[in-house]
């Protein structure tokens, strides 16, 4: 597992710009030359002797670094604890910490950490990397993909065998689908339901990031009366990927049709905040709701929920987290604050980009005002790396970026 140190820990403090920090630039550059000489000793020499680099999270991450090259792991670790202390935004910190969890065999707590740096830094490539290769040790077909994917999308050093080796892969395994994906349309041309079903189960056995597949896969199940199948099918959708109403209402009408109250309750009230008042399916599904009402009064098996939203946690199954923690929450009908903040937590973890982009959107009035032109660049261009190419966000930022650049040239020209 590669060591981030700085090599891919561009722009510490991911999220803010902190003028806080006024560690001299040609020291901290000396420091980090002596670093990248492999001059450990002088590096650390450097770095430990001035107050202003051990009361900075940047110094103690260089700190740790030096350590970590002197085989001293202990204090490393304790530099970038104290890294964290300082700047809980210190991406890098954690990539660190969570590779030596990785190393030492606490693959759990190594995925926990590089969840934390890839909700500050979702683009840093090694970080997607090492959660795409954690989860594919825990078999999390579904998730390792898309951790392979985001790191295709965010390396830019495509030179590398490592590069190479994930990008072919990936290549191959689109071939192959696609290749599946025309006999399911042959065998549609001849009805040939059976043959349908098995060519989807090897699409996403072969490439797991289908969504499509997967709803297609749970109505064929669901029409064959095999509901169970069914009913798992269309849970992947939902933990997964985007949804519609329609797959909240097909995983409650499961659960209710399997004798599972508390969850068909649960899913019922979801689709209920999903439907528009006085249609019919907002009736029905009030009706089913007052039907099963009565689990609400089985407290053993409402807290049952919350056990497992736990478990599910333990194990780094955040998004199967997030689902027992509501459902604990709409059964108990309570409103509590830190269970929030822990399904808040993990739905960050789970798509951490819309809530990167939030937080630096919001950035880019008071650098426009402070005339911080090439901070706001910056900012700018990591909106439009992270965002979808239409969205008002990245919109905003690309014609905010090319004002700071009229400004930037205005004053080279000018002096203005």
């Amino acid at each position: 597992m590669e060591n981030t140190d700085f090599n891919n820990a561009s722009g510490l403090s991911g999220v803010e710009f902190n003028d806080g920090e006024n560690i001299s630039i040609d020291k901290m550059a000396r420091a980090y030359e002596f670093y990248e000489s492999g001059r450990y000793s002088e590096a650390l020499n450097m770095a430990e002797g001035d107050p202003q680099f051990t009361s900075s999270a940047y110094g103690q991450v260089l700190i740790g670094s030096c350590y970590k090259r002197l085989n001293d792991k202990d204090k490393a670790l304790s530099h970038w604890k104290k890294a964290i202390e300082i700047s809980p935004l210190e991406y890098s910190a954690y990539i660190n910490i969570g590779n030596e969890l990785y190393k030492d065999g606490n693959i759990n707590e190594a995925i926990l950490n590089w969840h934390l740096a890839c909700s500050i830094m979702p683009e840093n490539p090694t970080v997607n990397l090492n959660l795409a290769n954690a989860y594919n040790k825990k078999n999390s077909r579904i998730k390792a993909t898309k951790y392979f994917e985001k790191y295709l999308t965010y390396e830019k050093n495509v030179n590398t065998p490592e590069y190479y080796k994930v990008k072919q892969t990936f290549s191959n395994l689109t071939a192959k689908v696609e290749f599946y994906a025309r006999k399911v349309e042959e065998f549609k041309l001849k009805k040939d339901l059976r043959s349908i079903a098995a060519l989807y189960l090897k699409m996403i056995s072969t490439y797991a990031n289908l969504p499509t597949i997967y709803a297609n896969i749970a109505e064929i199940f669901y029409f064959d009366r095999n509901f169970q199948k069914a009913l798992e099918f269309y849970l992947l959708v939902y933990l997964y990927f985007p949804y519609t109403t329609k797959i909240v209402l097909e995983i409650a009408n499961l659960y209710y049709i399997l004798e599972q109250p508390s969850y068909a309750y649960a899913y019922y009230k979801r689709a209920l905040n999903l439907l528009p008042e006085g249609t019919s399916h907002y009736s029905k599904v009030k009706s089913k709701l007052s039907s099963l009402s009565s689990v609400l009064q089985e407290h053993e098996l409402i807290e049952s929920h919350l056990e497992k939203a736990r478990e599910a946690e333990m194990d780094n199954a955040y998004e199967e987290a997030i689902d027992e923690y509501e459902n604990y929450m709409i059964l108990s009908e309570s409103e509590n604050s830190d269970i929030q903040q822990t399904i808040d937590k993990y739905k960050i973890f789970a798509n951490p980009e819309p809530f990167v982009i939030n937080v630096l959107y919001n950035q880019i009035p008071d650098l426009m005002n402070r005339k911080k032109l090439n901070a706001c660049i910056e900012l700018c261009d990591r909106i439009m790396m992270l965002g979808q190419s239409h969205s008002k966000e990245v919109v905003y930022a690309m014609k905010c970026k090319a004002e700071c650049r009229r400004i930037i040239i205005a004053r080279e020209q000018f002096g203005a």
